[in-house]
């Protein structure tokens, strides 16, 4: 089965994936033409986030960020310190669709992978627990 998704609607640009699902996994194939194997398509857009929660040090912290990108299921972000597997994080994520115009939710998520980066930020895998959209 293979559903063709547009990811916007002006004319004249070639934005769409193509998702073709195998049992119950699905192959998109990307813009760059790169295969992802996931169990959900992600959206790869530099949305604004404020991030809190408590470090692996027990330091509580609030920092702005940019979400990487955004499934239904998770989020990978960029925050400047090591966090602790299995703890919580809470994020206000603004979903633009334009310069001032779009969505904000409220995500509560457990960290799942915090992958150190060569700039001393930490890569956060985010499994989402709960949301909201305000």
């Amino acid at each position: 089965m293979t559903d063709s998704i547009s990811q916007n609607g002006r004319s004249g640009e070639n934005l769409e994936h193509r998702v073709e699902v195998f049992g119950s996994e699905e192959t998109v194939s990307t813009r760059s033409g790169d295969v992802e194997r996931r169990a959900k398509p992600r959206v790869n857009e530099p949305f604004p986030t404020r991030c809190w929660g408590v470090d692996s040090g027990d330091l509580p912290f609030n920092v702005d960020c940019v979400l990487d990108n955004l499934s239904s299921t998770g989020l990978y972000l960029r925050v400047p310190r090591p966090m602790t597997l299995g703890c919580e994080v809470r994020l206000i994520v603004h979903l633009l669709s334009g310069p001032t115009t779009g969505a904000t939710a409220t995500i509560a998520g457990e960290v799942v992978r915090d992958e150190p980066q060569r700039d001393g930020s930490h890569g956060l895998a985010v499994a989402i627990k709960n949301y909201k959209f305000l």
